[in-house]
C-alpha cells in the first residue's frame, strides 16, 4: 500500500509540475509591438496602372496625401516628407500598398488589389503581412519551385547531368 502511494505521489507531482510549466510557456508570449514609421524625406513613387486616369495616395484616415494624373499608363507621386506609412495607392477600384519607401515603383492592378485585400484580412498593411499574402496570391508551379536544376528538370541544366 505504501508503494502504490509513493507512486501516486511522484505522479501527482510530475502532472503539477507539467501543469506549472505549460501555464509558465502560456504567459512568457512576447508582446507583438507596431513600429510607426514615416518617410525621411519626400519620396517620388512611380509605377504602371492597369486603368484609370488619375492615381491618388491616402492614409489609413482616407485622407489625400498626393495626386496625379496617370499618363500613359504610367503615374509619379510626390510623397511629402515625414508621412505616415502604410499609403495606400489607388486608381479607381484598384489598389496598391506603400510600406516601405525604400521601394520606389508601385504598379497598380487586379494582383496588387488582391495582395492588398488579402494583407488587410490577416490584420493590416504590414510589411509581414504584406509578404505573406504576396506569396500566397502569386502561383508557382511546383516544377520552378526546387533547386536541383533548371526549372525543376536536372536532365537539361548546363545540358545535361553534372
Amino acid at each position: 500500500m505504501l508503494i502504490i502511494n509513493k507512486k501516486l505521489a511522484v505522479v501527482f507531482a510530475l502532472n503539477a509540475l507539467l501543469l506549472s510549466a505549460c501555464n509558465d510557456m502560456q504567459q512568457a508570449k512576447p508582446a507583438t509591438q507596431s513600429v510607426t514609421k514615416y518617410t525621411a524625406t519626400s519620396v517620388l513613387l512611380s509605377g504602371k496602372v492597369q486603368n484609370g486616369s488619375s492615381v491618388e495616395a491616402v492614409d489609413e484616415m482616407q485622407n489625400v496625401i498626393a495626386s496625379a494624373a496617370v499618363e500613359n499608363g504610367r503615374y509619379k507621386l510626390d510623397i511629402p516628407a515625414q508621412t505616415k506609412l502604410p499609403i495606400v495607392l489607388r486608381s479607381g477600384e484598384l489598389i496598391s500598398v506603400v510600406v516601405d519607401t525604400d521601394l520606389k515603383n508601385y504598379d497598380i492592378n487586379a494582383l496588387t488589389t488582391t495582395i492588398a485585400q488579402k494583407a488587410k484580412a490577416l490584420g493590416g498593411y504590414t510589411r509581414q503581412n504584406m509578404v505573406l499574402a504576396a506569396s500566397n496570391s502569386v502561383h508557382s508551379p511546383d516544377a520552378n519551385k526546387t533547386s536541383t536544376g533548371w526549372r525543376g528538370d536536372t536532365t537539361t541544366q548546363y545540358g545535361g547531368w553534372h
